[in-house]
């Protein structure tokens, strides 16, 4: 599994180019592995407390250190799937915050986000989400948070980026100053066709009424 998991999230393959099926198919693989880990981790659990339990009662030292020579065994065996168990754990967290990204891509295309996120190496995308965990509601929030964006980059990025987003921008502003209300505002942004100067002399005429 460990193995797939590697060749599936290649280093010289960018995670953004990985279809959305694939992904799912990947967190219900990862989901199932942990779910077998954990219970395998609980076994040898158990199994350590009955040797322990077992050690009250044994009536020689050479019980007591084939006894403690099993513990010792099952302790190693526990560390490893521990190990196994935390890197498929960063795994999943990583999965889930790509399936969120790519659930949301067309709106992430539509600001500078997207641009910073294919210009990472994969490795360094992997490092970012698999230390965070995204806000789905939010994601363009919780993405420049973690990536150290600030919301004036951000808006001038994305001036340059979108015209169309820059004129709702325009808008927005406008209404949190009480200028508009958001029926008009409605009406301004709706006609995605109208050019910008169009776009300014209705908000200048809607501004004077």
């Amino acid at each position: 599994m460990l193995s797939k998991l590697k060749s599936l999230f290649s280093k010289n393959k960018n995670p953004l180019d990985m279809p959305l099926g694939k992904l799912n198919e990947s967190k219900i693989k990862l989901d199932i592995h942990v779910r077998k880990l954990e219970d395998e981790l609980s076994k040898i659990d158990n199994q350590i407390t009955m040797l322990f339990e077992k050690a009250k009662s044994s009536k020689s030292k050479s019980e007591e250190l084939t006894i403690a020579t099993k513990i010792k065994t099952l302790s190693q065996r526990k560390k490893q799937l521990q190990n196994a168990h935390a890197f498929l754990n960063k795994q999943v967290r990583f999965v889930d915050n790509l399936l969120v990204i790519k659930e949301n891509e067309a709106i992430l295309k539509s600001t500078p986000l997207w641009t910073t996120l294919n210009s990472m190496s994969p490795q360094e995308l992997e490092n970012h989400l698999i230390n965070m965990k995204i806000n789905s509601e939010n994601i363009v929030g919780t993405l420049n948070n973690a990536l150290g964006i600030t919301d004036d980059i951000l808006s001038s990025a994305s001036e340059e980026h979108d015209e169309d987003i820059a004129d709702i921008l325009n808008t927005i502003h406008a209404v949190k100053e009480g200028d508009l209300d958001i029926d008009d505002a409605k009406e301004i942004v709706s006609d995605e066709k109208k050019k910008e100067d169009d776009f300014e002399e209705e908000l200048k005429r809607l501004l004077e009424e």
